[in-house]
């Protein structure tokens, strides 16, 4: 498997050089006409057809594309060095400890980046997850990190994911959003109201297309799109690719269970399942859901304390009710 990982490595570095020659910069894609199939800038669609953005951080963007998840995080101030050191924690936090990692370097834009290889592996070509964290620096002085974790068929997953890279490194959120917190867009909202923000909580993400609303023992984030497709099934997997992303990122996750609930007012099945707490802190529940409101497709996550009661926090601002 490693010789395997090295030859793709090698591969790859022609295509990733290839594909980083030019920078243009990419214009956020405005709500209307963002659909599941891509709310993408015109020369990422393609690239990022069938994933899914979760809501992360006002520097950092998830993706879920399938069995794989991608971010990309910029963090100005840092060595390339420091970012694959912290991509690492992120990393370990998500799968644990028990990972066989290798330090190298990829060809990304034409120029050697340090990266981390890292696998879990019973046997020879019995991988079970595997992925990079790497970093560049596309200007002066701005280090972005990038990740990517493939599951179920790894080797594929890691040649998708050093595709993934090639775009990101150089031309970044494939959005277009600029990431940074002086970005935000307060106070956060959905695109029919204005969503309330609770004393001593904070706004870690807000577009016009996604958000996140983080309190103490609790979190609220949320994405949207138009138009609606009716009988396709948008919504629902758009609910269920963001729920396994959120799942994957929370060691030790309970099975799902389906429950009758409300989103926005709407009368839907909800997704619900829990999770140990994080340093020895209570665990937690999470509900996750998605509705067509007038034409819009939206997904809304509300993580809240195991032992707690409804109603729902005010953090999750009304969106949830159980029925």
């Amino acid at each position: 498997m490693r010789t395997a990982l090295a030859a793709m490595g090698v591969t790859f570095g022609g295509l990733l050089s290839a594909c980083m020659a030019s920078a243009p910069v990419a214009h956020a894609v405005p709500s209307e006409g963002v659909t599941p199939a891509g709310p993408f800038v015109d020369d990422a669609r393609s690239l990022f057809e069938g994933c899914v953005p979760v809501p992360d951080s006002a520097a950092s963007r998830t993706y879920r594309c399938g069995a794989l998840s991608v971010w990309l995080h910029e963090q100005p101030g840092k060595s390339e060095a420091q970012a694959v050191d912290s991509g690492r924690a992120r990393v370990q936090a998500r799968l644990g400890s028990g990972l066989t990692e290798a330090r190298g370097e990829l060809p990304l834009g034409g120029q050697p980046h340090p990266s981390l290889r890292f696998e879990r592996c019973s046997g020879e070509n019995a991988c079970t997850v595997g992925g990079y964290v790497t970093a560049v620096t596309p200007t002066a002085g701005h280090v972005r990190q990038l990740g990517c974790v493939a599951r179920d068929d790894v080797r594929a997953g890691l040649g998708r994911c050093l595709e993934l890279f090639a775009y990101l490194a150089m031309r970044g959120n494939p959005e277009g959003d600029t990431l940074s917190p002086s970005a935000l867009i307060t106070p956060p909202r959905l695109p029919w109201r204005v969503l309330y923000l609770p004393e001593g909580c904070e706004v870690a993400d807000s577009t016009t297309r996604a958000g996140r609303i983080r309190c103490a023992t609790s979190t609220f984030s949320w994405s949207v799109f138009v138009p609606v497709l009716p009988g396709t099934g948008q919504v629902e997997r758009w609910r269920d690719r963001s729920t396994e992303e959120l799942r994957d990122a929370l060691p030790g996750a309970s099975t799902v269970e389906v429950l009758d609930c409300y989103v926005e007012g709407l009368a839907t099945r909800c997704v619900r399942f829990t999770a140990p707490g994080q340093e020895g802190g209570e665990d937690v529940q999470v509900w996750t859901g998605g509705v067509n409101y007038k034409g819009w497709g939206l997904f809304a996550a509300c993580s809240l304390p195991a032992s707690a009661l409804f109603p729902f926090p005010t953090t999750c601002n009304g969106v949830f009710a159980p029925r």
